[in-house]
């Protein structure tokens, strides 16, 4: 496989996980989502909030780069001033945000190509610090890092008695 089809089967796993969540949530509207559950972004919507911030900023970073046209529309969000803000108050306000990029990560990963992404990517981190890491190893990382927060979701809301079911990429891999 090569790494832009592995990137997107990642953007595809990324987008239907964003979805189930999204549909769990909007199916238990009663739910405490806000509640403080010592996560480290403190509940599931601090979390969820986390994910769309650190999209956003990686979005932002990625305009500067000569493959960033296909990520412009991020102009059209807010503009979070750190990691842990909450640009979403609501889960209608919420999904359709979160169904928007990852919709434009799925539209970014499949304008690349092969050689893209090994292309130098330079950014500065929040603290400033500055780097210039291959584009294709950065959208890994970005992936991974969505993945590892959603589980840190699932856990929150399988302690809320809430099941998100399977979520093992392993689903949207074909069958040889």
């Amino acid at each position: 496989m090569s790494h832009k089809a592995h990137l997107e089967l990642m953007a595809r796993y990324n987008q239907w996980m964003n979805g189930k969540l999204l549909d769990l949530m909007a199916a238990h509207p009663d739910t405490d989502f806000h509640a403080d559950n010592g996560a480290f972004f403190g509940s599931v919507w601090g979390t969820l909030n986390h994910l769309i911030v650190a999209d956003l900023i990686w979005m932002t970073r990625l305009n500067g780069h000569p493959t960033g046209a296909a990520v412009a529309a991020v102009r059209d969000f807010p503009v979070p001033k750190g990691l842990s803000d909450t640009l979403y108050n609501d889960l209608t306000a919420f999904a359709t945000a979160r169904r928007q990029l990852d919709a434009v990560w799925l539209t970014y990963v499949d304008s690349l190509d092969e050689a893209a992404l090994g292309t130098p990517f330079s950014y500065r981190r929040v603290n400033g610090d500055a780097h210039t890491k291959p584009l294709g190893l950065v959208l890994s990382h970005l992936f991974n890092h969505q993945t590892h927060h959603r589980g840190q979701i699932t856990t929150l809301l399988s302690q809320m008695g809430l099941d998100i079911g399977v979520t093992d990429v392993l689903v949207l891999v074909p069958e040889l």
